[in-house]
């Protein structure tokens, strides 16, 4: 304990300062190694209507405008997840948290974002619930004995997300510790210019006295004298 009470506050600081840094550096190369990628199509949805009524393409595209968000919905459910989880040899359920559907604007263009733990397999994903999607809205907006009323159309396919290049562990841990020991630094100055008085710096040196003064202190020896007889 006395040891500890010993200690500076500013050299508290520099040790918190590094520990917080290691940490930093720790958690950020976690971080890196458990990154996500996204794999990213976009369909578009158009009204199938009767060539021989122009009228009813207006009928069809409204049709298929006012069912988008349902349609962002059902990119997500098990009539989309379990035939594309099926082909990719993985959980449903953990497929549907992976993939993310919105409308692009006030459009009839949809957008599916499905991510993975590398380039590879988020493509990958992505082209099995792209191609699940188009059957399950084709099987849906089919009318029985007759064709669909939507047609799904892939404009934009499936993208190939870039790899990072993540830094190792101990080069993170280096910066991080070289990072907390500046931001200490700092941190002391800023204390030291806004209260002098409160957070002094002091650096004590014991100084060593010279082996004069510390033997002219012993007591001298007398000589006995010549004269006294010692039995």
């Amino acid at each position: 304990m006395r040891l500890l009470k010993n200690v500076a506050w500013w050299q508290w600081l520099l040790a918190a300062g590094v520990v917080v840094g290691l940490l930093g550096g720790a958690y950020y190369s976690n971080r890196l190694s458990n990154a996500v990628y996204t794999s990213a199509s976009e369909v578009l949805m158009t009204g199938q209507s009767d060539p021989n009524q122009p009228d009813t393409a207006y009928t069809s595209n409204q049709y298929v405008n006012q069912r988008m968000t349902t349609y962002a919905q059902i990119a997500s459910s098990a009539q989309v997840t379990a035939p594309a989880a099926q082909a990719l040899g993985v959980d449903p359920a953990t497929l549907a948290t992976q993939i993310t559907a919105t409308v692009a604007g006030d459009t009839t263009v949809l957008k599916l974002q499905v991510t993975g733990p590398n380039p590879e397999t988020a493509r990958r994903n992505a082209v099995a619930v792209t191609q699940s999607f188009i059957n399950a809205i084709t099987k849906l907006e089919t009318i029985p004995g007759g064709a669909s009323r939507v047609v799904v159309n892939v404009i934009t396919d499936p993208t190939t997300p870039p790899a990072r290049s993540a830094p190792g562990l101990w080069l993170l841990l280096i910066g991080g510790f070289f990072g907390g020991l500046v931001l200490a630094v700092i941190a002391i100055l800023v204390l030291r210019w806004l209260y002098p008085k409160r957070f002094p710096v002091q650096l004590r040196r014991e100084k060593k006295r010279p082996v004069g003064e510390e033997t002219s202190r012993m007591q001298p020896v007398t000589q006995p004298d010549k004269n006294t007889w010692v039995p």
